[in-house]
């Protein structure tokens, strides 16, 4: 239902409809950034790609009925200008040092909620990243972005099998430390 509705925004940017921009830029920002992130390890180059992305996606919207599943279309092409923008990278003869930032928000007044929130974040956040890059990248597209199998599949250019089973390696990790 989701991506039904996703679909017929991007089907109103044919019409110059910037609304229908913002709202898809509302809808898949937070997820898009994740998975930028992921590749680039740095905020402001993840923010970029992103926005580029959706640049885009407003310069070529008269192209946009072509456009089947937009959740594999976006995540593709944050990947593919991830890896395009590490490529140049390499070629460059100083690269540049990336960093992570983590954030926690809590909607939670009471100061007891909120360091017990921060623990459990703390702990889960250090099992996922601790699983290899492959998993971790697999288990946040499927448990945080909740892309179906074949959609990862698509966007990764893996099988769905592979999938499987980098998932049960990541909730065997998660029940060790539950």
């Amino acid at each position: 239902m989701k991506n039904n509705h996703n679909i017929e925004l991007l089907k109103r940017l044919k019409y110059d409809d910037e609304s229908a921009l913002k709202d898809l830029y509302m809808a898949y920002y937070e997820p898009l950034f994740r998975f930028a992130m992921h590749f680039t390890k740095s905020e402001m180059i993840a923010e970029e790609i992103v926005s580029d992305v959706f640049f885009n996606l407003w310069q070529n919207r008269n192209r946009t009925p072509e456009v089947n599943n937009l959740d594999t279309y976006l995540y593709k092409a944050v990947k593919n200008k991830a890896i395009h923008y590490i490529d140049k990278a390499n070629r460059r003869p100083q690269n540049e040092e990336l960093s992570i930032a983590v954030e926690y928000v809590s909607d939670e007044d009471n100061p007891e909620n909120i360091i017990i929130k921060e623990e459990i974040d703390s702990l889960l956040t250090g099992v996922v990243e601790s699983l290899p890059a492959k998993c971790r990248l697999i288990f946040k597209l499927a448990c945080e972005d909740r892309l179906k199998y074949k959609e990862i599949a698509k966007i990764l250019n893996i099988s769905v099998k592979t999938i499987d089973a980098q998932l049960r390696i990541a909730k065997q990790k998660l029940r060790k430390l539950i």
